[in-house]
Formats: C-alpha cells, structure tokens, sequence
C-alpha cells in the first residue's frame, strides 16, 4: 500500500463523516420546522411515510445529473466567485422548494389519493406555500452535497484527463526521439559501407563490388520493413543482421567466422530495431578490422528468465587499460545507450569489457516482451 492511499482513505472517511452528520442535523431540523409550520406536513403512517422517502430519494437521484451540469457549467473560480455563488444559491432554492411539491402532488393523487390542485391558485393556499417554504429550507442541503459531488468528480476528470494528454505527449516525444536517433545510425553504417565499396572499387575487385552493392539493396529493403516501428522481434533483426554481416563477410573475405547461438525462445521476443548492428560494428571495427589473420564473432540471444539477453563476443585485443564506456564510446553506442535509455528507464543494462580468455565482450539485457495479438 503505498503512502498516498491511507492519506486518501482518511479523506474520503471524513468526508462520508461530515455528509452523515449534514443528513442527519438536516432530518432533525426538517422535523422541528415542519411541526412549527403545519403538523399536517408530516405523514403519520409508517407504510406511506416508506414510500414518500422512497419517492423523495428518487427524485434526488434523479435531479443528479442536472446538478451535475450545472457544476460543470457554472464553476467556481478564484477570479470570479460571485456570479456563480449567486446562481447557485438562487437555484438551490427553487429546485429544493419545486421539486418536493411536484413530487407531494403526484404523491398525494396516487398514494394517499387526495386528489389533484384544482387550481394554480390553489397552489398559494397555507399548506402548500408552507410546504415549500419548508422544503426550501431543509433541502438546500442536498443540493449543495450533489453539487460538490460534482465539482470533484470534474476535477478528477480534469485532472485524469491531464495526466492523459501528457502521457500521450511524452509517448511523443520519446517516439521522436527514438526515431531521430535511427536516424543517426542509418547513415553512419551507410557512409562505412560505402567507403568499403570504395576500397574495393580501388583494389578492381568488380564481383566483390557487385555483390556488395547488391547486399547493401537488401539491407535497405529489410530496414525499410521496420520504418517507425521501436521495436522488432528478434528473428526480424537477426535477418537485418544476416544482410550486414553479409556485407562484412565480402568486406573481409575468409578473415570473419561469425557463430550465432539463438536460443529458439528468443526469437519472437521485442527488441529495439536496428541496436544489434552497431553493438556488431564496433567489434569488428575495434576487435579485429586491423588484423589479417582469422578472427571470430559469436553472437549470443538467449531468455534469462524476464530478462533477454544479448552477448557480442570477439576474440581481438580487448580493451586498452582505463578504457570507460561512458567517455570513451563512440556515436554509435552512443545512440545505442540513448535509446535504451529512452525505451526502458532504469530497466536496462549495456556492459562493454574484456572477456576472460581474451578479446571483449558486450552484454545487453532489457526486459523479455513479446508482440501482443494483431
């Protein structure tokens, strides 16, 4: 239980405590008052006095959705009290007084079967200018409760309503900033691949051209598949994955062993679009690019519990000696880091260190969800 909801127990415990008390200092003085008027006010019988307060309940219930609009059209303001002060006092009492002597004359032709006004003159007799004079008097007080029943529940509304719309704006703005942030990575992969077409256009290696050309198309393609969309499945990512690789492969010729290990309960789960790629990248650019002997890349996904997790392995010369993954990184681990960051607050973690037999290792681990029904 958190420390609001005792807080907002107590207030409600007080508020039903003060309605309870207004009722009940209402009844008793209805009933003095109505005596000192007219004792003819008052229904001696028990079975028609239950039916008048049945009826009379009824009508209030019923009178609740006109209080209701008037609290949400006539509000109080601090800037201007007044007027709406005026309107609902005025109205407290012509509603308290009007209501209950319609209510008495249909109840008094229906149940006690005394019969309709014969007149609206006779509305002006003793008994029924008393009888509203009473009513004004006593019944203000539900009025008044009605109405601050409405005021709070348009609050509430207000302030649901509020909270709502800036929901929806943060989902906005965390959307554009994801999506601004792809695209940064979109072309820093695309500006290195073409420089790799260069260096290769360079060495007159036309098939290696032709066929990197052709890959870097169907990566495009795939990319284009999840255009706006934050998140992807596993399984769509390794098939962007496999088309970059495909084009590092020609890059480096027999020089990269890729090994994937996919735990088959990973694939269908949610992962940011586009994040695998340059966690890859910056192995192969800082693990082994310089070297001219073979080298390896081991890509691990796997479910942990309600956690996936996501290991880069190589086997280059690891990290230098103080290297920091908050100040030492570049743009395009950056982007990684922020967009996690923007994606899953706090429930996220990006390690970059050197492995234990040598090379380094990147770990990732972000909550396990997967794609709801269509």
């Amino acid at each position: 239980m958190t420390a609001k909801r005792p807080a907002r127990i107590v207030a409600w415990s007080v508020v039903a405590v003060l309605v309870c008390a207004t009722l009940a200092l209402r009844d008793a003085f209805t009933v003095m008052v109505g005596i000192r008027l007219d004792p003819s006010l008052t229904l001696t019988d028990t079975r028609a006095s239950l039916m008048w307060l049945s009826a009379y309940y009824a009508m209030w219930a019923g009178l609740t959705p006109l209080v209701f609009a008037f609290a949400r059209r006539v509000p109080f303001r601090s800037d201007r009290w007044l007027p709406p002060l005026a309107f609902h006092v005025v109205t407290s009492v012509a509603i308290s007084a009007l209501a209950p002597v319609a209510l008495a004359i249909l109840f008094g032709e229906l149940v006690l079967h005394r019969g309709w006004p014969s007149s609206l003159a006779s509305l002006l007799t003793p008994f029924w200018t008393r009888l509203a004079l009473y009513r004004a008097i006593a019944d203000t007080s539900f009025y008044w409760i009605i109405l601050t029943a409405g005021f709070v529940l348009s609050a509430w509304n207000e302030d649901q309503a509020r909270r709502r719309r800036a929901a929806d704006l943060e989902r906005a703005l965390v959307a554009a900033q994801v999506e601004a942030l792809k695209m940064k990575l979109q072309p820093h992969f695309l500006f290195n691949t073409l420089n790799s077409i260069s260096f290769l256009a360079v060495e007159k290696d036309t098939q290696a051209v032709v066929t990197m050309v052709e890959r870097l198309g169907e990566l495009l393609r795939c990319s284009m598949r999840s255009d706006g969309r934050q998140l992807t499945t596993v399984a769509e990512e390794l098939d962007l994955l496999d088309q970059y690789l495909a084009i590092e492969e020609v890059r480096f010729a027999d020089r990269l062993r890729v090994e994937r290990r996919i735990d088959a309960t990973a694939r269908r789960a949610l992962i940011p679009s586009l994040i695998l790629q340059p966690i890859i990248e910056n192995s192969i650019k800082h693990g082994f690019s310089k070297r001219i002997d073979a080298s390896r890349l081991a890509i691990t996904i796997r479910r942990s519990g309600d956690t996936l997790v996501v290991t880069v392995e190589d086997d280059g010369p690891g990290l230098p000696p103080a290297w920091d993954l908050a100040t030492h990184c570049g743009r395009g681990l950056k982007n990684v880091i922020e967009r996690l960051d923007k994606l899953y607050p706090a429930a996220w973690t990006f390690t970059l260190a050197n492995g234990a037999a040598g090379g380094t290792l990147a770990e990732l681990r972000i909550p396990a969800r997967e794609p709801g029904p269509a």
